[in-house]
């Protein structure tokens, strides 16, 4: 009798975009805690809404990641997240699609309070995908059966990220963060990755 039962998944994603991701994030960090900024006071600007596409989903998988974000005031927006992928075996993501409405909050100076600089969001998200997966015997150390499922999950995250904008109303945003399913299935949390470039209007 087969006892001690664990899902092993059998995709092997490639981890070295992720990494570089990674890397590049924590450097950039360092370069923004020394306020790499516009010296110029800002003020509440008349652009109320941004568009922007997720570059590194583009290339890494590929996949589109599109986010609408709306302006409440100088410091705190909402919006929704978009994504659709073409390309289930690459990348770091199972997720055929996923819709994802969020909060953000922004941190900057009192005079540069402009929807920019380091913030941080809430999110909630409903995707769907598919997986495959072993059944692993510890005792015999064997693979047993593979299964293969198709899943609607529900999920909650954060982010944490920083943008830049520059006078001509270009922005491009660094983000890291995690969604977590509240349902269950094999696939418990995802990765919230990016590097955005956008346009206000």
């Amino acid at each position: 009798m087969v006892q001690n039962l664990s899902r092993y998944d059998s995709k092997k994603h490639p981890m070295k975009p992720i990494n570089l991701f990674l890397s590049l994030f924590f450097i950039s960090s360092l370069l923004l805690a020394q306020d790499i900024t516009n010296d110029s006071p800002a003020t509440e600007t008349d652009k109320k809404n941004e568009l922007k596409l997720n570059m590194l989903e583009l290339l890494v998988m590929p996949a589109i990641g599109i986010t609408f974000e709306h302006f409440i005031n100088p410091t705190s927006s909402y919006g929704v997240y978009g994504f659709v992928n073409f390309g289930l075996d690459e990348g770091y993501r199972y997720e055929k699609f996923e819709i994802a409405p969020y909060y953000r909050i922004y941190f900057q100076r009192q005079d540069k309070l402009d929807n920019k600089g380091l913030f941080t969001e809430v999110f909630s998200g409903v995707s769907a995908g598919e997986t495959e997966f072993y059944d692993y015997n510890f005792q015999t150390n064997n693979f047993g059966n593979l299964y293969h499922q198709k899943y609607v999950g529900i999920s909650l995250g954060v982010t944490l990220g920083y943008k830049f904008v520059n006078h001509s109303n270009y922005a491009f945003e660094i983000f890291a963060g995690a969604g977590r399913f509240l349902n269950n299935q094999e696939i418990q949390a995802y990765p919230r990755i990016g590097l955005s470039i956008g346009k206000r209007f």
